[in-house]
This record gives C-alpha cells, structure tokens and sequence, in this order.
C-alpha cells in the first residue's frame, strides 16, 4: 500500500492560511533555500525561483527514476514559495527602495529529505538543465513565536497588513524583533500567474512575550 501525499499547505493550515491575525510558535523546520539581494524583479531573484523548484520538483518525482531511490520517501506536493525579507537600509519618506532588499527564498521540505539527498537533486538538475546550483542550500530554520496574518492584494500595500500585526502585538504584551531578517512571507497564491488584487500573502513578524519598558 503506498504512503499517503505529504501536503503541507492542507494538513498545516495553521502555517499557511491563518485565520486572521494568530500567535503561532514554529519548532525547526527544514528547508531549501537561496539567498540574494535587490529587487523583485532583478534576473537573480528570478533565478532563484527558479533554482529551488527545479532542485524540490527533482526531490517530490525522485520515484520515477532509478538513479535516485531515496530512502523512506514518501509522495508530496512542493509547498509554497516563502521569503525571508529585510533591507539594507531605512525607509525614506515612509517607502524601501526595493534595491536595497536582502532575501532568503525558500521552498519547506519534508522530514524524510537531508543534506545527502539534497545534493543528490542538485547535480542531477545541473546534468540535466546545466544551471549551477552552487547556493542553493539546505538548512533547518526556526521561526520560532510569531504573529502572523493573510495580506490580500498588491505587495507593495503589505504595510497596511504590518501595521495591524504590530498594533495587535502592542496590545496583547508581544515585542516585535527583528531577527536577522524583519518578517516572513508565504506565497500561497502563485505571484507569477495570479492576478494582483487576488494575491493572498500570509505575512509573519518575529515577536518576544512582554514589551520594552
């Protein structure tokens, strides 16, 4: 009898499709990962997408070809796209000049996955489409306390969303803190092929019991 589909995005709702705004506390999680910086739309960002799909779909159909058994695999849908996100510099006149972002995008991967067979779909991708996948990298991330909400619509109206989720942590004893990046974002809509006002975004802040005095 064959194992049932892993699918993050349905058996961990609480992950991806909060209801509302929600404090959530994430263990370590294991993740492939490509970090960068500039904007959005920069042919490096572009490319990291497209780096860690290709790297996570050579995992998820890893049973269709004999030269990569992996053991204890287990069928599952590739989860949505996520990123870390933060600027090297401060807001001027209220905006971020997207230049000047710094990410780490991200695709979550199952218990079963290591570093081993990581490296395994990494030359297998670059025999077959000849990228180099050099900084694609495979690491366990922890959240850990978090508030987070669904922002819908355009990316650049995320503040609106960022204002509640810190209002919300003001009034209920949690310190916002950035760690080495300020927040989190999960595309569970697909940003190249949804519609802009349809987007639906979930957006996480990092935050700590009790306010500064």
């Amino acid at each position: 009898m064959s194992s049932p589909k892993i699918d993050y995005k349905k058996s961990d709702k609480n992950y991806y499709l909060p209801k509302g705004i929600s404090l959530i506390e994430l263990p370590a999680l294991n993740y492939l990962m490509i970090d960068g910086k500039g904007a959005p739309t920069s042919p490096a960002f572009q490319e990291a997408i497209q780096y860690l799909y290709a790297t996570a779909y050579m995992i998820s159909m890893s049973y269709r070809n004999p030269d990569f058994i992996i053991e204890n695999f287990q069928p599952f849908v590739v989860p949505p796209l996520e990123g870390l996100w933060t600027s090297k510099n401060e807001p001027r006149a209220g905006k971020l000049d997207k230049n000047d972002f710094i990410w780490r995008l991200m695709i979550r991967m199952p218990d079963f996955v290591d570093s081993e067979i990581v490296e395994k779909a990494k030359k297998l991708v670059e025999s077959k489409k000849g990228f180099d996948l050099s900084k694609v990298k495979f690491e366990a991330i922890q959240d850990g306390l978090c508030l987070q909400t669904i922002h819908l619509g355009s990316f650049d109206d995320e503040g609106e969303s960022f204002e509640k989720l810190f209002e919300y942590a003001k009034e209920h004893d949690l310190k916002a803190v950035h760690k080495e990046f300020h927040h989190r974002e999960i595309y569970t809509s697909d940003f190249r092929k949804t519609a802009t006002e349809k987007l639906k975004t979930t957006l996480r802040i990092f935050v700590e019991r009790g306010q500064e005095k």
